[in-house]
């Protein structure tokens, strides 16, 4: 049988549905009355026009469709988080963009990271992220599985437990395990563990 969903490395070949798929963003954005940072989404994906790229930005592939893609953070937690909450191995979510039109497309991402980032060697506890909209963070919790920590000089701090989920391989192909030597970032990004 084979996986409904694949996940890999975006190349320059992706360039157009990542374009897509902000485009659909910036559409159900603006429906919702939030604002849109276009000059920074283009600045994200504009590396793969030109292929001088690196394998930093995911995606997550349905029938060979384009439905979510993300970037973890190499510099670590970010702002808001306590100095015990530091000291705890972690792993941030930079950005994960998701079709509006795939409802899902946000928890089986923030599923399949979960699951990676803990078959590491040393896995991190969490998996953590900021926004700054109130209703993001609740539709995160709430369809994602994610628990809000608190909110902290205008961002919502939010946190997903790294544990290994065997049944997911059913539904996600991973081939970003599968070539985990050429894609240092996932493997083990330098900076966003922390020891």
């Amino acid at each position: 049988m084979t996986a409904p969903y694949s996940v890999r490395a975006l190349a320059r070949t992706d360039y157009p549905q990542a374009g897509s798929l902000l485009s659909r963003r910036w559409a159900r954005e603006a429906e919702c009355g939030r604002p849109v940072d276009q000059e920074r989404d283009i600045a994200l994906i504009r590396p793969l026009r030109t292929g001088d790229h690196s394998d930093e930005l995911h995606g997550l592939f349905e029938d060979g469709n384009l439905v979510a893609m993300w970037e973890l953070d190499p510099s670590g937690a970010g702002p808001g988080w306590s100095t015990s909450e530091l000291g705890e191995r972690s792993v941030s979510l930079l950005l994960l963009y998701a079709d509006p039109v795939h409802r899902h497309a946000g928890r089986l991402v923030s599923l399949w990271l979960a699951d990676q980032l803990a078959r590491r060697p040393r896995p991190p506890q969490w998996l953590r992220c900021n926004v700054t909209d109130g209703r993001l963070a609740d539709h995160i919790a709430r369809a994602w599985g994610w628990e809000k920590v608190r909110y902290d000089h205008g961002r919502h701090l939010l946190q997903l437990p790294c544990d290994v989920k065997p049944a997911l391989s059913m539904l996600i192909t991973d081939l970003v395990s599968e070539r985990a030597s050429s894609c240092p970032s996932l493997a083990a990004p330098a900076g966003s563990e922390r020891p």
